[in-house]
Order: structure tokens, then sequence, then C-alpha cells
């Protein structure tokens, strides 16, 4: 997937809002839309 610009990687795919405390190999809920967001080595995805 390549390095993704500065914080792109930290958006919630479904609503775009800025996520906190994303680490690699982590799963979030977003504070937005209550989206389950796992972040692994092809970036974030839906749960």
């Amino acid at each position: 997937m390549g390095d993704p610009a500065c914080w792109l990687d930290r958006l919630c795919p479904d609503c775009s809002a800025m996520l906190d405390d994303v680490t690699s190999q982590s799963t979030v809920i977003c504070w937005r839309c209550g989206a389950q967001i796992r972040f692994d080595d092809d970036g974030p995805t839906s749960v």
C-alpha cells in the first residue's frame, strides 16, 4: 500500500474523522460515527 501522507492513515474510513491513539496492530472505536476500526499493515479498515 505504501506510506500514507502525513496523517491520512489516522482517518476513520467511514466518516473521515481524525482518530486518537492510533497504533499499528490496534482496534479503536471512532468517536464520531462509532465504527470499530482495525489498523494493520494495510491501513485502517472497518470491522
